[in-house]
């Protein structure tokens, strides 16, 4: 049988306009000044746009394409569970026959996927050429997002599914469902540089040289002679005991070095020749950097970032499911971005990963900027009128300082908040148009 070589493979879908479609350059951004403010503390400024995030991710082009390093967004499941619509002018009112699209429906899957192409696009302009982004998805639409992602990122730059054991789990007649997924996407994967988590070692079995602290396993301590850089200031020659130059860029400076290379910390290849690359000898009950796995366990549970939340605004369940602290902190931590590197979340929501980039910033003294996008959705029975009120009064209140659960003062921790939101343009056209994507 002849395969042709112009069969078509992909997602196909009926694509569905969104108002936001043909104002490429009719946004604008303006600052609310009554809700930007500063503690003059001298510590880094952050930014929160109330706004449908289409329009707004236009706005942030002009200035911020290529230089966002790292972006993490938890947008809508699609679960099904109820109609598949939005009240707040991001789609059309209407689909071509007048009606909404139920749950089972098919076409709410073509809703989805219009809605998140327009959004992932635009995240792909605005990321560095060293970033990525993580993208939180449940089990219904992970397959399509995966397949969309191929198609604006590039197959090749899949770096991993980050699964998150967030709890008791999700179950039916037939299974529990223990993990959500977070998928990751590079820029350019060849200019992502590698991941990374340190843990305590436990696993260390081998002493070959019969050091008396024990056993012990070696680790990386340079990059390779072609990745590193000559003008680094961590770039040095040293020396092995069989009399064998090594120059590169190490993980460590001259200084520390001389010290490891003193305390017999240096594993220099087998006797007597030392021939080997130079790593550093790691004992169990260190600390040592190693390749993060892509199961993520060590997290608060759904139910413990709820009552974290909770505590922070004062309310009970204001904001249903939101993600732990803790897991963003760890997916930040793991790329090993600069400490001056810039965040992006164009679906806030309560303002998770804002609260991450503060308590990272205060740990090591960074000064990460955080963007975060979030429309005014409303709630109902809450002091909080919309979900944009749920994620400012929050990152206020971090910054700030609050009194927690049981009466606790806790400490703010400084910043500034420029708020803005975006400036309206004509609706677009209601013309629906088959869409197909070819990989």
């Amino acid at each position: 049988m002849m395969i042709s070589r112009t069969s078509q493979y992909g997602l196909t879908w009926l694509d569905i306009p969104e108002t936001a479609d043909q104002a490429d350059s009719g946004y604008t951004l303006s600052e609310n000044t009554s809700k930007s403010y500063s503690l003059n503390d001298g510590k880094t400024g952050h930014i929160f746009i109330e706004s449908d995030n289409y329009p707004a991710m236009k706005c942030l082009l002009p200035e911020w394409s290529g230089r966002i390093n790292l972006i993490y967004t938890d947008p809508p499941y699609n679960t099904g569970n109820s109609t598949f619509t939005y009240e707040d002018r991001r789609f059309l009112r209407h689909l071509p026959d007048g009606t909404h699209a139920e749950k089972n429906d098919p076409v709410r899957h073509s809703i989805w996927l219009s809605f998140m192409q327009r959004r992932l696009i635009l995240a792909q302009k605005l990321l560095a050429e060293n970033g990525c982004i993580f993208i939180s998805i449940s089990d219904e639409e992970y397959c399509r997002l995966r397949l969309l992602c191929d198609e604006i990122f590039g197959e090749n730059n899949y770096v991993n599914d980050f699964m998150y054991l967030h709890g008791k789990g999700k179950k039916d007649k037939w299974s529990r469902t223990m993990e959500q997924h977070t998928i990751c996407y590079a820029k350019d994967k060849k200019q992502l540089a590698e991941f990374a988590v340190e843990e305590k070692t436990d696993w260390a079995v081998s002493n070959i040289d019969r050091d008396e602290r024990g056993p012990w396993f070696s680790g990386s301590i340079s990059f390779t002679e072609k990745r590193s850089n000559s003008r680094h200031q961590n770039y040095f020659t040293i020396v092995s005991p069989s009399g064998r130059k090594w120059s590169r860029q190490w993980l460590c400076s001259r200084k520390e070095m001389d010290k490891l290379i003193e305390e017999n910390r240096i594993y220099w290849g087998k006797e007597p020749a030392y021939d080997g690359v130079p790593r550093k000898k790691i004992f169990n009950g260190e600390m040592s950097r190693i390749i993060p796995r892509n199961i993520i366990n060590s997290a608060d549970s759904t139910r413990e970032a709820q009552h974290h939340l909770d505590g922070i605004l004062g309310e009970k369940n204001v904001f249903i499911n939101p993600k732990p602290v803790n897991l963003v902190e760890h997916l930040l931590k793991m790329t090993q971005m600069s400490d001056d590197a810039v965040i992006l979340d164009f679906f806030a929501g309560s303002g998770t990963t804002m609260e991450a980039v503060l308590h990272m910033n205060e740990r090591d003294k960074g000064t990460r900027k955080c963007i975060l996008i979030q429309s005014p959705e409303k709630t109902t029975g809450s002091e909080f009128h919309t979900i944009a009120d749920i994620a400012y009064k929050r990152i206020k209140r971090i910054m700030t300082g609050y009194t927690g659960n049981g009466g606790k003062r806790i400490r703010g921790l400084g910043g500034s908040l420029a708020y803005y939101t975006v400036k309206t343009a004509p609706a677009c056209s209601s013309e629906l148009q088959e869409h197909s994507h070819n990989q």
